[in-house]
């Protein structure tokens, strides 16, 4: 019978190839591999692209081939842990060091590499295809053509029958989607860095109208990638944190953050933010020195530039400033958090008449967690990484005890927040390689811990009510007594009182209902 069908099918100018299952097998995997849901249809069109530029034109083909297997394979191990590009994904791309980039790296699943080998394995395999002689156009060739179009224009003709318009900048196909979403978004990228760079440069335009902090010293410690569900003190299952959790001071146990990655979040987090734009001028640290405070940053993050990410584009405006890694790779690799407490011992050594605000800010929990712990950790759940994570969180809260007993000998009254700049998201979960990154599909992505640590706090107060970091700038200004015109609140941040909706920004900077992510809950398997 296939003898049959296969001479039938020749005798009609059809001839089946078993390189049309190997091109859809190659196409599948090419729309896998750069972070898009599997899309059959879109498969079957490639495949026929495929094989009608082998007909007709194999040198195009071969090298259509090459560069998508070469792309698909470079990028699967990211495709499947961050998926197809997005806004968040290049703005990474500008912002991130050699030695975060090199800790991405190794934080992927070994197999991620070989599936990515595999697929430029098939590339190759498919370039020692022969042609041997020039083909005749077939009705076939022509269907050919008529299903690719058809396919090419599905996407951009549904959004115009949905009234969105006809745009070809829409087309569905894998590999156009890619190279679209990644000249887009670069460009978005750069045009927010180039705005940034601008308003960094310009005076800030706080116009002030009181100031009367209740406290001395005022500090500022901003987390990194801490989960709030990993939290003892915020009702985690692992008693990690013997000092958050005793501790006097005010917890709320429902913040929610800004966005899914350090630069988004702490950028709409810290600076005014006008019609979803940050204001890089105005950030809380602009309003610190308007109000007369004296301020100092100190970071353990990297530094590429002075103005190039939105967190150095604030920190550049502190009267002092220290950054324990400035970009290289070879330099301060592994400084630890606890070196910030050199600079802060120094800074409260020295009387001083004026109010303080310092600023800490921690690579914390930053993936890769065994990197920020030398591989330690006291309980294994799931994964060595996943067991790094929660000891890195303890590191973080043996940090917060030693600053504050800092702050307590220096005998000045003092006040403290500590916070985190976004969650992140399981990867490969339930695997002997399950690992933590960022992501912006989960409630879990957005829950992070906020507490605030007062000298003459009597007692270890939770609050339940949700607060949103698109508010912070007005907890910033009820906290230290700085009040400006252009900061309006609209109920006090430290109380049970109910704040309005609370939305976040995802990857694409889409602005989405928090109430409607999903959740991605931490399993408390122990070994």
């Amino acid at each position: 019978m296939n003898v049959l069908i296969k001479e039938t099918l020749a005798a009609r100018g059809f001839n089946i190839s078993p390189w049309v299952g190997f091109y859809f097998l190659q196409s599948l995997l090419i729309n896998f591999a750069l972070g898009y849901p599997l899309n059959p249809f879109y498969a079957v069109a490639f495949t026929c692209v495929l094989q009608l530029l082998w007909r007709h034109a194999p040198r195009l083909q071969k090298a259509l081939i090459i560069l998508c297997s070469l792309v698909a394979a470079s990028y699967y191990p990211f495709g499947q842990a961050y998926g197809a590009p997005n806004f968040n994904t290049l703005l990474a791309l500008h912002s991130t060091n050699m030695e975060e980039s090199t800790e991405i790296l190794t934080i992927f699943p070994w197999y991620n590499y070989v599936i990515g080998l595999f697929i430029f394995g098939l590339g190759v395999i498919a370039l020692r295809r022969k042609h041997h002689t020039a083909v005749v156009w077939s009705k076939w060739d022509h269907l050919g053509i008529a299903f690719c179009l058809a396919a090419l224009l599905s996407s951009p003709a549904y959004n115009y029958y949905c009234g969105w318009g006809f745009h070809l900048k829409d087309i569905g196909y894998p590999v156009v989607r890619f190279v679209k979403d990644v000249v887009v978004n670069n460009r978005e990228v750069v045009e927010e860095q180039q705005r940034m760079a601008q308003l960094s440069g310009m005076k800030d335009t706080w116009t002030i109208t009181a100031v009367k902090p209740k406290y001395h010293t005022y500090v500022v410690v901003i987390g990194e990638s801490v989960r709030r569900d990993a939290m003892g003190a915020f009702g985690g299952y692992w008693d990690n944190t013997p000092f958050a959790s005793q501790v006097k001071g005010t917890f709320f146990t429902d913040y929610v953050a800004a966005s899914g990655s350090t630069q988004k979040s702490l950028g709409l987090t810290l600076n005014r933010v006008v019609d979803d734009k940050p204001q890089y001028q105005d950030n809380f640290v602009t309003l610190a020195n308007r109000a007369g405070f004296q301020t100092w940053w100190f970071s353990n993050q990297g530094q590429l530039g002075e103005y190039d990410t939105a967190i150095a584009s604030i920190a550049k405006r502190a009267d002092e400033v220290q950054f324990l890694k400035d970009g290289d790779y070879l330099a301060n690799k592994n400084a630890k958090d606890d070196a910030l407490l050199k600079m802060t011992a120094q800074v409260l050594a020295t009387p001083r008449s004026q109010p303080q605000l310092i600023v800490l800010h921690l690579m914390g929990s930053h993936p890769q967690a065994c990197d920020r712990t030398g591989g330690k950790y006291t309980v294994f759940v799931q994964s060595k990484e996943t067991s790094c994570y929660l000891y890195s969180i303890t590191q973080t809260d043996e940090l917060l005890g030693k600053l504050y007993a800092q702050l307590q000998d220096a005998g000045s009254s003092f006040s403290m927040v500590y916070f985190s700049d976004h969650g992140l998201a399981f990867k490969e979960r339930g695997k002997e390689v399950q690992y933590l990154a960022h992501s912006d599909t989960f409630q879990q992505n957005f829950q992070v811990p906020f507490m605030v640590l007062s000298s003459d706090d009597k007692t270890h107060r939770v609050i339940k009510a949700r607060r949103s970091a698109n508010d912070f700038l007005d907890f910033f200004s009820q906290w230290t007594g700085i009040t400006a015109k252009e900061i309006v609140s609209q109920y006090r941040f430290v109380s049970s009182q109910k704040a309005g909706p609370t939305y976040v920004t995802n990857f694409k900077l889409q602005k989405v209902d928090y109430n409607h992510l999903g959740t991605d809950i931490f399993e408390t398997k122990t070994r």
